[in-house]
This record gives C-alpha cells, sequence and structure tokens, in this order.
C-alpha cells in the first residue's frame, strides 16, 4: 500500500557513497512521469545529473553541501507548454520523493529561489522559457531516521464541511 512509502518517506541530506543504478533513476522518473499535470499537458522534463564538475557548480549557486555530497540530481523543469508549472511540479517531485523511498533511496526537496533558478538554468542549459522550483538530490541514506507515527496525524486538523 502506498500509505507504507508515506510513512518511510523522510528527507535525508546525508548518503553513502554508493551508485545509484540506472535502472533506479528510469523507476523515480517514471514515476514522476506517471504524475498527474494541469489540463493532461505532460510538460515535464528531467534533468538527471551525476557529473560532479555539475554538482560542484549548482552547489556554487545554492551552497548546500548535500547537492554535492549525493550520488544523483534530478531536478524536475516545465516547459511554457505547461498550465500550471508550479503545481505539475511539484507533484512529479512528490512522486519521485515516494518512489525513492520504496527503492530504498533517500531524498531531500531544495527550493530553487527566482535567483537561482536563472543561474541553475544557466549551469545546466535549460531554455529560458522552462520553469524549475526543485532539485532533488537522491542517494542511499547514511543515516536511519524513525518512521511517521500515529501520533503525527491531528484529527483536530480536519474540518468537516465548513471550518
Amino acid at each position: 500500500m502506498i500509505i507504507s512509502s508515506i510513512i518511510r518517506r523522510r528527507s535525508f541530506r546525508t548518503y553513502k557513497d554508493s551508485p545509484v543504478s540506472n535502472e533506479a533513476i528510469d523507476e523515480v522518473i517514471k514515476a514522476a512521469q506517471f504524475a498527474p499535470t494541469a489540463h493532461g499537458k505532460r510538460a515535464i522534463e528531467f534533468v538527471v545529473i551525476r557529473d560532479q564538475k555539475i554538482k560542484d557548480a549548482i552547489f556554487a549557486v545554492v551552497d548546500q553541501v548535500y547537492i554535492k555530497e549525493a550520488p544523483v540530481l534530478i531536478v524536475p523543469v516545465a516547459s511554457d507548454q505547461a498550465t500550471l508549472p508550479v503545481q505539475d511540479l511539484s507533484i512529479a517531485s512528490a512522486h519521485i520523493f515516494l518512489q525513492a523511498t520504496e527503492l530504498g533511496l533517500g531524498s531531500v526537496w531544495k527550493n530553487l529561489t527566482p535567483v537561482w533558478e536563472e543561474k541553475v538554468k544557466e549551469v545546466l542549459g535549460v531554455p529560458q522559457n522552462f520553469r524549475m522550483i526543485d532539485i532533488i538530490p537522491l542517494g542511499f541514506p547514511a543515516e536511519e531516521k524513525p518512521e511517521h507515527s500515529d501520533e503525527e496525524f491531528k484529527i483536530e486538523k480536519i474540518h468537516q464541511e465548513r471550518w
């Protein structure tokens, strides 16, 4: 059941020095490509980065060590054909997180500010008319974290019919 991946899904910023297979990358991107998009446009593409020089160049922009230390970075990119690019990129990213968890991989959302987005576009050669909102580092977690628990579920945050 998908709830088991949701319960196990945590943010990881440290990774083992172990390669991530092409098959695993394909699986997480497949999950993202199956994500719903506004008006069914499916205008999301992905940049997969393993090259250390490119990771170092992105690190120079966003200044987060886990960017250069993760074995793989995935950058979801929306073309100008996307009706709601931020929403489409967000759900695609969420699918990546859940499939990564299912495969025993760790991930984390690294937000891109508008200034960082432009600089990362330059590093990756992404056309100006495309949108990026995050970078997803991916790798085998170097630490263990507890699963989410029922104590985190807050029934009082659910409102029926009206606030």
